[in-house]
């Protein structure tokens, strides 16, 4: 029995050669790369002299991922995070940026605590306050008893320092006995060179709360922007 003839030239053995090498190639790199693992950041921003949140803080990351601002109580969260090390800034202001590093690892959710320091450590000293007055209130619906409890909080705020001031903040600090901490922000304008604010606030608290403190205050100058 004879066999037919074929004839393969060095070409086109050469070019079917390298055809199958990079299909080859191909096939390893669709094994071998898989999808982008990603984390959770998480975190907080808080006074370095008080420990008290830093709410509305601008929080950013480098590399970067996404820009967020804190939370009343100072906290931020970033989702879906690509894994690897990153460089975690924090800014506001009246208080000096500050930056941290962490590593973001897969399917986990990493934690960071950023403190600012203020700008000028003396203007926080220009503005006292102080809770008067404060008292829980039930609001019962039937005779079951109380179906939400309000506190009704009372303070006084005076300027101590030299010079007006345009804005200012008190935050609160409310201790219930059954749901933890809650917080409270007051803003007001215009308080003059030794003169003093009286205010207040009702916040809705589902327990009865313990204690009310100020936790920190904030202030703007009369004139700046």
């Amino acid at each position: 029995m004879s066999l037919p003839n074929v004839r393969v030239s060095g070409r086109s053995f050469l070019l079917t050669a390298l055809l199958l090498a990079a299909g080859a190639l191909a096939g390893c790199d669709d094994e071998t790369v898989g999808p982008e693992t990603r984390g959770t950041l998480t975190g907080t921003v808080e006074s370095a002299e008080t420990s008290a949140p830093i709410p509305r803080a601008n929080v950013t990351t480098s590399p970067p991922t996404q820009s967020v601002l804190t939370g009343e109580d100072g906290t931020f969260s970033l989702d879906n995070v690509p894994t690897g090390n990153y460089t975690v800034t924090a800014s506001k202001n009246d208080f000096g940026s500050r930056s941290v590093t962490v590593r973001v690892e897969e399917g986990q959710t990493t934690n960071a605590s950023i403190l600012l320091e203020p700008e000028n450590g003396t203007e926080a000293d220009s503005l006292s306050a102080q809770v008067t007055n404060w008292f829980n209130d039930p609001i019962n619906r039937d005779s079951t008893g109380a179906d939400s409890i309000f506190v009704d909080v009372e303070y006084r705020a005076e300027n101590v320092g030299d010079g007006a001031i345009g804005r200012y903040k008190v935050f609160f600090e409310i201790e219930t006995a059954d749901d933890g901490t809650f917080r409270f922000e007051a803003e007001r304008d215009s308080l003059a060179e030794g003169e003093a604010d009286l205010g207040g606030f009702r916040k809705y608290v589902r327990s009865d709360a313990q204690s009310v403190e100020v936790s920190d205050t904030f202030i703007e100058p009369s004139g700046s922007n």
